[in-house]
C-alpha cells in the first residue's frame, strides 16, 4: 500500500508547482525602491509615481498623518510627506500600503493567520529600521525596514498556496494551526528565497530572507542581525503567530552584534507596541 503524502509534502510540491500563484510585488512599489537605491534618487520621479495611483496616495497620505509619526501639522500632499518625513520614510510607506494587499483572503481561516502574519511583518521592518538608527547604522535603516517586512515573506506564499488548495475540489484538509505553523517554519526559509529571486530583488535582500533562522549568526552582516533581533522581539511579545515571553533579548548574538543595552531594547519593545497601529483596516 502506497504511503499518503503528508500535509506539508503537499504543500511543497504546490509551492514548486506552475500552477502556483506567486504573491505580487507592486509595480509602483518596486519602481520606486529601484529609484531609491540610486546614488541620487530623484525626487520628482519617486512623487510622479506615487501621484498616479490615486489610491496608493490617498494611503500614503493616511499613514503619513497617523499617531505613529505624530506629525504637528497635516499632511495633504505627497510632496507634503516627503518634505516632512523624507523620501526614504515615503518610500517605506509606499512599500508598506501596497505589500498589505497580499495579506487578504476570503477564507476566514487563512485571513485570520494572513493578518497575523501581516502585523509580525510590519513589527519586524519597524523594529529593524529603529534598531539601524539607535545603532548610528543610518545608511542601513531603509534596506532593514525592507528586510524585515520581506524576511517572511515565503509564509505568506504558502498561505497563498494553502487559499488556493482550500477553494479547489482536489483538496479537502482542514489543517490545525499547529500543522499550519509546522509548514510554514520547515518551508518557508528556501521558498521565500525563490520568491524573492523571482521577483528579482537584491541578493541583500534575498539572503536575510533564506538565512534568517540560520545558525551561527554572521557577527559581520548587520542587515541580518537587526531582521534577527526584531524577528525575536517580536517573537517575546507575541506579535505574530508564536509567543516566547521567556527570551531574553540582552543575551542574544544580534544584541551583542549591534551593542545594544537592556534599556534600549525595551524601548524598542514599546516601539513594536506602537507600530500595531498599522494593523488597522485588517
Amino acid at each position: 500500500m502506497p504511503r499518503q503524502e503528508s500535509f506539508i509534502e503537499i504543500i511543497d510540491q504546490q509551492l514548486t508547482s506552475s500552477k502556483a500563484r506567486l504573491p505580487v510585488f507592486n509595480t509602483t512599489a518596486l519602481r520606486v525602491q529601484q529609484e531609491i537605491a540610486k546614488a541620487e534618487p530623484d525626487i520628482r520621479l519617486i512623487e510622479k509615481l506615487i501621484v498616479s495611483d490615486q489610491s496608493l496616495t490617498a494611503k500614503v497620505l493616511s499613514v503619513s498623518n497617523s499617531s505613529f509619526y505624530k506629525g504637528l501639522t497635516q499632511v495633504d500632499t505627497v510632496r507634503n510627506a516627503i518634505v516632512r518625513l523624507g523620501i526614504n520614510e515615503v518610500s517605506n510607506i509606499v512599500m508598506l500600503v501596497t505589500h498589505e494587499n497580499n495579506f487578504r483572503s476570503k477564507d476566514p481561516f487563512v485571513h485570520g493567520i494572513m493578518r497575523k502574519l501581516w502585523r509580525h511583518s510590519v513589527g519586524c521592518g519597524m523594529g529593524a529600521n529603529w534598531m539601524a538608527k539607535k545603532c548610528g547604522l543610518h545608511a542601513l535603516a531603509h534596506e532593514a525596514f525592507f528586510a524585515g517586512l520581506l524576511h517572511d515573506v515565503g509564509k505568506l506564499f504558502i498561505l497563498t498556496v494553502i487559499d488556493d488548495l482550500k477553494n479547489s475540489d482536489d483538496f479537502d484538509i482542514q489543517p490545525s494551526d499547529a500543522l499550519l505553523i509546522e509548514a510554514m517554519n520547515s518551508l518557508h526559509a528556501s521558498h521565500g528565497y525563490s520568491l524573492m529571486v523571482h521577483w528579482n530583488l537584491p541578493e541583500k535582500y534575498c539572503r536575510v530572507v533564506r538565512d534568517h533562522h540560520q545558525e551561527p549568526l554572521d557577527q559581520k552582516d548587520m542587515l541580518q542581525a537587526l531582521v534577527r533581533l526584531a524577528d525575536k522581539a517580536l517573537l517575546k511579545l507575541g506579535i505574530g503567530l508564536a509567543v516566547d515571553p521567556a527570551l531574553v533579548l540582552v543575551a542574544t548574538p544580534e544584541a551583542d552584534a549591534l551593542h545594544l543595552s537592556e534599556v534600549d531594547l525595551a524601548q524598542m519593545e514599546i516601539m513594536l507596541e506602537d507600530s500595531q497601529v498599522f494593523e488597522a483596516g485588517g
